[in-house]
């Protein structure tokens, strides 16, 4: 498991983040918008979407060997 800083608009419904050190899963009700701050995730508009949210890469099997 490694994780990757990517911007704010292009975590999905799904994905496993880490907000304020812990690891969480995004679902639609953590989503948000905000007419002053823009999109927001977990109420967090990421400093409007100039700071990078830490996004989760699990590895992934097939056939019992490592494929990403």
């Amino acid at each position: 498991m490694h994780h990757v800083s990517v911007s704010i608009s292009e975590i999905r419904i799904g994905d496993t983040v880490i907000h304020e050190g812990k690891m969480k899963t995004v679902s639609l009700r953590n989503f948000g918008r905000d007419d002053l701050m823009g999109l927001t995730l977990f109420g967090d508009s990421f400093k409007l979407g100039r700071e990078l949210v830490q996004k989760v890469i699990f590895p992934k099997f097939f056939q019992g060997n490592r494929i990403n």
